[in-house]
């Protein structure tokens, strides 16, 4: 009997042996790494403070993208997000784009008070990722769950320079960029 477990275990684990030797992950290239790493660039700032002493956000339009590990569509949205082109360069033109990793983390600080992960689901109403979160100063115009396209996130962004925007309700807003879409047909 122990011969026959003893000749059972060896065929399970020479099966494992050569189901693994399948599963071999072929190196990348260092070169063709590189080459990749230069056709993208880091415009977000670090999320460990969102709106830095120097700029407390004040004035000044922000885009937060909430991202989590595992998430395909977040990798996805930063990878579209900071490919250059005309969205990365507006972008960095026009707003202080933040990419807040919500599986990193327990705790943020957004101008000044700290805020934990629960506190940051209910503020941002982050129900999954991606989210988008559109600002100006500490007001909140936008949150757009889910991933977004290039076309429409830069429409998206170029709506939000109207500075007349910012004093409205944000039924209202979400009204106008619904018109802003079927407009620019995006």
């Amino acid at each position: 009997m122990k011969k026959i477990l003893i000749i059972l275990t060896l065929v399970i684990f020479a099966a494992c042996s050569k189901q693994e030797k399948k599963n071999i992950i072929i190196p990348v290239d260092k070169e063709m790494q590189q080459n990749n790493i230069k056709e993208y660039i880091d415009m977000f700032i670090s999320d460990d403070n969102i709106y830095t002493k120097n700029n407390k956000g004040e004035d000044v339009l922000s885009v937060l993208i909430f991202g989590a590990d595992g998430c395909s569509a977040c990798a996805a949205m930063k990878k579209s997000l900071t490919e250059k082109g005309s969205l990365s360069n507006f972008i960095k033109e026009n707003y202080l784009p933040y990419y807040i990793n919500i599986s990193r983390k327990k705790s943020w600080n957004i101008n000044g008070k700290t805020y934990n992960l629960a506190e940051i689901k209910e503020k941002f109403m982050i129900l999954g990722t991606p989210t988008t979160v559109i600002m100006y100063g500490d007001k909140i115009l936008l949150i757009y769950p889910g991933y977004i396209m290039q076309n429409r996130m830069l429409g998206i962004m170029e709506f939000f320079l109207d500075k007349s925007l910012y004093s409205l309700d944000k039924n209202i807003i979400s009204e106008k960029l619904k018109e802003y879409y079927k407009a620019k047909n995006i």
